[in-house]
């Protein structure tokens, strides 16, 4: 299993890390994940100059990160270039994909709740059950079973992100609990099997954890408040 560590603005961007999850490689993935953190980097930084104008770069207070920002530039300018790529590729054809393999996910995680324990590729079971609901509902890359199967290997180690995602939607006041939903449906897809067959219907080899670290180390606006940087 691998492990990504976020902190709290990556954390309050998650929907951007699930961009970068939808490559269709971990190595792909890692590289997306590193670059969407820069691209978050960015984004802060371009909040600091619409709140406070050009002006808070010659604070004294503000040294060590004004140095860090021009030592990064040259990093940071190519991982927001990368992303930019991976979300082309994300609403070019990524997201229909990932959507599918998330609710492939849900109908498992339903399964294991409600201890039916469903075979994914048995006769009437989860395949075809996502099969017929995307038939049902005219879904690309639903209506067949090869392409679901297809879609669920590729992204069933990251699935769980996007169920968590959606969960905290419906469920407004779960939405700080987000890493821990992930976790315990990330656990559950590794650690619970089809009915009959001892391997799960997840290999945590090929899951993604997100872990949440919080840190004080590194350049901080005015030495205060959450710090800068990419880990």
């Amino acid at each position: 299993m691998l492990t990504i560590p976020i902190n709290q603005p990556e954390l309050l961007s998650i929907d951007l890390i699930r961009v970068a999850l939808s490559e269709e490689t971990q190595g792909a993935r890692l590289k997306a994940v590193k670059a969407v953190k820069h691209d978050i980097v960015a984004m802060r930084l371009a909040l600091l100059n619409d709140r406070y104008g050009p002006d808070w770069t010659l604070e004294p207070g503000n040294a060590d990160l004004v140095r860090w920002i021009a030592d990064s530039a040259a990093e940071r300018h190519e991982a927001v270039h990368e992303f930019s790529e991976v979300k082309t590729r994300y609403e070019a054809k990524h997201e229909k994909k990932l959507n599918v393999a998330e609710h492939t996910g849900k109908l498992i995680w339903h399964s294991i709740q409600d201890g039916k324990f469903e075979g994914v590729q048995t006769p009437n079971g989860i395949l075809q059950q996502v099969q017929d609901a995307g038939r049902e509902g005219n879904i690309r890359g639903a209506k067949d079973k090869d392409v679901i199967r297809k879609n669920w290997s590729t992204y069933r180690g990251v699935a769980h992100i996007g169920m968590a995602i959606d969960f905290c939607e419906s469920n407004p006041t779960r939405k700080k609990d987000i890493l821990k939903i992930a976790e315990q449906v990330r656990r559950s897809l590794s650690q619970n099997c089809p009915k009959g067959i001892s391997k799960p219907y997840v290999d945590p080899n090929n899951q993604i954890s997100l872990v949440y670290i919080s840190t004080l180390s590194g350049p901080r606006f005015r030495n205060r408040g959450l710090p800068f940087g990419v880990s």
